[in-house]
C-alpha cells in the first residue's frame, strides 16, 4: 500500500492555554453570530492564498488535534502504517506492548525514511544502512557504529509525536503544550456512545484517486452544511434527507454537530443511494438515532459520518491553499463484516456513494475557481450553514491577519436588514 500524505479551542479554556495559541501581535477575532441570520463565511483570501495557508499550518496544524485515522487499521503488534503529514513523514505503529505510537519515519543517520507503505514487522529497518528501530522508536542496532566515538545508541530514537486515541480514532498535535484532547470531546463522547465506535471495524478505503483542487476548508464545509441538498443533491440525497428537517447543535466544545433526520423509515428499502442502511441496524442505537445521519466535524480535520448502520470518516491531506487528497474510511460492527452478504452489501454502499462523491467534486472545484474572482465576498449564511458559522469562528479565531489588522473583520459585517 501506497503511503499516504496528509495535510481546538473548547469553551472553559483557562487565561493561560488561551495566550499560548493566541498569535502575539493579533487580537482574538469577535465571536460569530450563527443563529441571528447575521452570519457570514470566511473572507475569500482564506481558501486561495498562500500566505493564509501558511498562517494555517503554524497557528492551526502545528498546534491543533489532527485526526490521522483508526486504531483498528493497526489491529496487532507489529502493524503500521505511513504517511506524510504537514512534509513530515510518519508512522503510526501499534507496538510490542499494543499501545498505539505516533513516530518520525526519518532515520536518525542520514534522513532516511525507515520504511513506507503499510505492512507488518517486528522491527523498523532503515534501507539506507540498516538502522533498525524497535516499535517504540529505540534504536536497536547501527551497524559499526561502535567505532565512531562518542556515539550513545541508547540515546538515539525516532522522534514521537503526541498521540490520543478517541473512540478508536488516532488524533496527533505536534505541540507538547497543548491542552489534552479527551476532555475537550466529552460532550461528544456522549453523544456517540451508543455507536461503539471503538469496536468498529475499518473495512474498506476509498481514496480518491483525481485532482482534488480546493481548499482543506471548502472541503469542511461542504460536508457540514446539508443546505446544498437542495442544489447539488436534489436527485440523490435530498428526496431521502431532505435539507429542511436538519438541525445544528450549538457549540459546546471544539468540534460541531449536524443530525439530518431521513424524510421516511420506508426508504430504507432503496439500499443502493448514499445514507440508506444496506446493514443492519446497530442494535443499541435510540429510536432517534435510527431515524437520522449524524455529521461531526471535530476541528480541524475531523470529518466523521454516524448512520444507523455503519460509520464514515474522511481523511483529509491539505496540500496548499488550493489543493488537498482525500480517502474514505467506512467503519461496520464486527458481526456486520462476518455477514455472508457482507462484500455485496458494502459494494452497493460504495456504489451510492460514488454518485455523491462525484456530485460533491464538481461542485468544489467549481467554488474553489469562483473564490478566486474580484466580485467574491463572504456570503450571509442560511439557518441551514449554521455550522459553517462555527468553522469560521474557529478558524478567525486562531490565526492572524498577515497586515497585522483585526482578523477576517468581515466575519461580522452585518447584512442590510
Amino acid at each position: 500500500m501506497p503511503s499516504r500524505n496528509i495535510g481546538r479551542g473548547p469553551r472553559g479554556r483557562t487565561k493561560a492555554v488561551a495566550s499560548r495559541t493566541t498569535p502575539p501581535a493579533a487580537k482574538r477575532a469577535p465571536r460569530v453570530r450563527t443563529r441571528t441570520g447575521h452570519a457570514r463565511g470566511l473572507p475569500p483570501t482564506y481558501y486561495t492564498s498562500p500566505e493564509i495557508y501558511a498562517l494555517e499550518v503554524e497557528w492551526i496544524f502545528r498546534r491543533e488535534w489532527l485526526c490521522l485515522g483508526r486504531a483498528d487499521e493497526i489491529g496487532t503488534s507489529g502493524d503500521y502504517l505511513t504517511l506524510d503529514l504537514l512534509g513530515e513523514p510518519l508512522i503510526i505503529v501499534r507496538d510490542a506492548a499494543s499501545a498505539v505510537r505516533v513516530l518520525s519515519a526519518i532515520c536518525r543517520h542520514r534522513g532516511m525514511p525507515v520504511t513506507s507503505g503499510a505492512g507488518h514487522a517486528r522491527t523498523l529497518v532503515c534501507p539506507y544502512h540498516n538502522w533498525t528501530y524497535a516499535l517504540d522508536g529505540r534504536l536497536l542496532g547501527a551497524p559499526e557504529m561502535n567505532h565512531t566515538p562518542g556515539f550513545d545508541g541508547s540515546q538515539c530514537r525516532l522522534p514521537a509525536i503526541r498521540s490520543e486515541v478517541w473512540e478508536g480514532f488516532i488524533f496527533v498535535n505536534f505541540d507538547a503544550a497543548a491542552p489534552p484532547l479527551g476532555p475537550a470531546l466529552a460532550p461528544l463522547t456522549a453523544l456517540v456512545r451508543n455507536y461503539d465506535l471503538t469496536a468498529m471495524k475499518t473495512v474498506r478505503t476509498v481514496p480518491f484517486d483525481m485532482e482534488c483542487a480546493w481548499n482543506w476548508k471548502l472541503m469542511c464545509e461542504n460536508f457540514m452544511e446539508p443546505y446544498h441538498h437542495v442544489g447539488t443533491h436534489r436527485k440523490s440525497l435530498e428526496p431521502h434527507l431532505p435539507a429542511r428537517l436538519a438541525v445544528t447543535l450549538d457549540p459546546v466544545g471544539p468540534f460541531s454537530v449536524v443530525h439530518m433526520p431521513y424524510r421516511t423509515r420506508g426508504a430504507s428499502a432503496d439500499g443502493d443511494r448514499w445514507g440508506m442502511p444496506p446493514f443492519p441496524e446497530i442494535g443499541r442505537l435510540t429510536a432517534d438515532e435510527r431515524r437520522r445521519v449524524t455529521l461531526l466535524h471535530v476541528f480541524p480535520l475531523g470529518l466523521i459520518t454516524l448512520l444507523s448502520d455503519h460509520v464514515e470518516f474522511y481523511r483529509v491531506f491539505p496540500e496548499g491553499p488550493g489543493r488537498i487528497r482525500l480517502e474514505k474510511l467506512i467503519c461496520v460492527p464486527p458481526e456486520t463484516a462476518a455477514r455472508p452478504t457482507f462484500d455485496r452489501e458494502v459494494g452497493r454502499l460504495i456504489d451510492g456513494f460514488l454518485t455523491i462523491r462525484d456530485e460533491d467534486v464538481a461542485i468544489c472545484r467549481a467554488v474553489q475557481r469562483g473564490l478566486v474572482s474580484r466580485f467574491a465576498e463572504p456570503g450571509r449564511l442560511c439557518h441551514l450553514e449554521e455550522a459553517i458559522g462555527q468553522f469560521a469562528r474557529y478558524v478567525a479565531g486562531r490565526i492572524p491577519d498577515p497586515r497585522g489588522r483585526r482578523r477576517a473583520a468581515s466575519l461580522t459585517r452585518r447584512a442590510p436588514a
